[in-house]
């Protein structure tokens, strides 16, 4: 199933982002932090039946709200976050926390380097653990530009058994900065394979300079 993230365009109304996204025929929202919100836009979904899967600091009636508190506590009811920075406070609690079970009703996004999932150790140990992740192309290109990600390990992932969802856009290997796809892009060909099993996928590209043709374009590049 293919589902367009609302950050596809950032900035802009909740409301108004959805009724553009869903005119290009996704099947579903990624609800995604980042959009201005909107009145009674929670309302609005469900009376068009809008299928939706929410992400990260995500909350209806703000632009973003904080995912973890001190004590590696996930606030909002989210289908998929991102781990913490390695910088934060609590992390050594939130590996703990990880090691106990205590996030398996979470999708834990395979983040880039600074990031807890952000390189090839930290991945293989959540695999060890069975943890259900969301993988996210864009930041394995990018751990894998940068040297934090080996190849054996990426290999493993591929086959890794407990993927709930596969987060795709383009990227310079350097920064985070959901460019559009091309038909060669990194892990297209792989996300096409991984998703005949019925796993989502979320694109996250930035759609705001395309027009039409070219925003449908996208979408067809992941049907394939």
């Amino acid at each position: 199933m293919l589902y367009l993230a609302l950050s596809c365009l950032q900035g802009r109304p909740m409301q108004g982002a959805a009724e553009e996204l869903l005119e290009l025929g996704a099947a579903g929202l990624q609800l995604t932090p980042g959009n201005v919100p909107t009145p009674n836009f929670w309302q609005w979904l469900q009376d068009y039946q809008v299928e939706s899967r929410t992400h990260h600091g995500f909350h209806y009636r703000a632009l973003k709200c904080k995912v973890w508190n001190e004590n590696a506590v996930c606030l909002p009811l989210s289908h998929s976050v991102h781990p913490p920075r390695l910088t934060d406070s609590m992390v050594e609690v939130w590996r703990k926390n990880l090691a106990a079970g205590a996030y398996s009703h979470l999708l834990l996004e395979t983040m880039y380097p600074g990031y807890c999932l952000g390189d090839d150790e930290e991945i293989a140990r959540a695999m060890a653990m069975g943890v259900v992740l969301a993988v996210d192309v864009s930041h394995i290109y990018m751990q894998l530009c940068q040297g934090s990600l080996s190849p054996q390990i990426w290999r493993r992932l591929q086959d890794y058994e407990h993927i709930g969802e596969l987060h795709l856009s383009a990227n310079n290997g350097q920064a985070d900065i959901h460019q559009p796809l091309t038909d060669r892009s990194f892990g297209l060909d792989w996300v096409r394979e991984r998703a005949a099993d019925g796993t989502p996928v979320i694109l996250e590209y930035y759609m705001h300079r395309l027009c039409d043709r070219q925003r449908k374009q996208q979408l067809d590049l992941v049907v394939g």
